[in-house]
């Protein structure tokens, strides 16, 4: 099968590089398009596939199908109503969101949750020695998550928490004993918690769901086993203060969590999964 790849790669660590690399592992003929080349696209593809940047201004032109559209930032107000203007145009919808998949849904748009995952190549574990008690890396985001960042650094000041380039990810979640993920809004098992998991470090992670909700059930994931999840300021302040006494504990539940994401949970795993429900749902190959 021939398939037409499009994302914007002006940012070196953009999801779509982890999708593209995947991709290229099968046998299928992969051909990645830049926004700029729209214009040279040509109607001889079997599918056209596209993720999801954050930039909203481009998109294949309507009558090249069938169409496939990977998608992530749902759990936005703005990036959502955007996306879902494009997802109109395009056959199947991948949601790494899970509630995005009804919003979906809801208008009469096919989709299909397919969580986010890890890239074994970019998120390794190395043999470093742990000096950082916790490790975060990307944005402070928005309230409550920078109030519990700045919490963590003012506790626990021997921590990485901050900017990195995506190639370092593996070296400070490696040098970590605890990686902290705490998810803006909606989905609890965000990029991050795939990544910390895969550099074989223990998992902290605030589930900001209700109790009804079965998502790290039904990706595999237990609590207390692979990970920990937390709740209230007060219980993660616990947790973390034992498992930083205790870390004979904290790194068998982190190769429990490694084992798993490595096993299961790769991009390699969900462009098999993408590309079987393609087979299925619009016989493209």
């Amino acid at each position: 099968m021939k398939i037409a790849l499009l994302f914007s790669k002006q940012r070196a660590d953009t999801w779509g590089i982890y999708v593209e690399n995947a991709l290229r592992k099968t046998k299928h003929e992969v051909y990645h398009f830049q926004p700029s080349d729209l214009s040279s696209l040509r109607n001889d593809f079997d599918l056209y596939f596209k993720i999801d940047d954050g930039n909203y201004n481009y998109d294949f032109p309507l009558h090249l199908k069938p169409k496939i559209y990977y998608v992530s930032d749902v759990h936005l107000k703005h990036a959502c109503k955007k996306i879902i203007r494009q997802a109109r145009n395009y056959d199947i919808i991948f949601c790494a969101l899970k509630e995005g998949v009804g919003k979906f849904q809801r208008l009469g748009i096919k989709s299909y949750w397919i969580n986010a995952a890890c890239d074994p190549q970019i998120h390794k574990k190395l043999t470093l020695p742990k000096i950082y008690d916790i490790g975060f890396v990307g944005t402070s985001g928005a309230i409550p998550r920078q109030f519990y960042l700045q919490a963590l650094r003012e506790k626990y000041p021997k921590s990485y928490i901050d900017l990195a380039p995506h190639t370092k990810m593996g070296e400070i979640y490696s040098q970590s004993k605890i990686g902290f993920s705490y998810p803006i809004k909606e989905n609890c098992f965000t990029m991050r918690s795939c990544e910390i998991l895969s550099c074989g470090t223990f998992l902290l992670m605030k589930n900001i769901k209700d109790a009804t909700d079965d998502t790290l059930e039904q990706l595999g994931f237990q609590d207390k086993k692979h990970l920990r999840i937390f709740h209230t300021p007060k219980e993660m302040f616990d947790i973390i203060d034992y498992y930083l006494k205790n870390g004979a504990e904290r790194e068998n539940i982190a190769q429990e969590g490694y084992l798993l994401i490595r096993k299961h949970h790769t991009y390699d795993d969900r462009v098999q999964e993408m590309l079987e429900i393609v087979r299925r749902e619009l016989t493209v190959f």
